[in-house]
């Protein structure tokens, strides 16, 4: 079976072809945001399989366009400014999206030391000044 063609056509200005991605990628990251606010793993799955395929996509156009003839990058300098803020603001919103995540796992591994019995507290002096964590759960009443 022949396989498919990884050629990029440059009928198309590859500077469009990257801004249309790179706007569909922050869509992308958009939708990521809003799978981890609404704590929805299977769109939080769907969408990071997306993102990946848009990020490699976007870095085998920056390939080929790096690996054309000098003559042949020049005259599109609003466009590649274009793909210079869009890629931009792709970075700034995956920092925001694993800022998200990271908050995101801290309140999971906190929620389950609860659960769990295990102390987030730090070591705090008990009698004698030895440091001594809280360690199990509490009795608050007996129903």
């Amino acid at each position: 079976m022949p396989r498919p063609s990884t050629a990029i056509d440059w009928s198309v200005t590859p500077w469009e072809e990257l801004a249309a991605t790179g706007d569909e990628l922050l869509t992308v990251l958009d939708d990521e945001r809003d799978a981890l606010l609404g704590r929805d793993p299977a769109a939080l799955e769907r969408t990071v399989e997306r993102k990946l395929a848009l990020l490699s996509s976007i870095e085998t156009m920056l390939r080929a366009h790096a690996a054309r003839p000098l003559q042949a990058h020049g005259a599109d300098t609003p466009l590649r400014a274009r793909v210079d803020q869009v890629l931009e603001e792709a970075i700034r919103r995956n920092e925001l999206n694993g800022r998200i995540a990271h908050q995101r796992e801290i309140g999971a591994r906190q929620a389950l030391d609860v659960i769990t019995g295990k102390s987030t507290a730090s070591t705090v002096y008990g009698r004698g000044g030895r440091n001594t964590a809280r360690r199990g759960g509490h009795s608050i009443g007996v129903a």
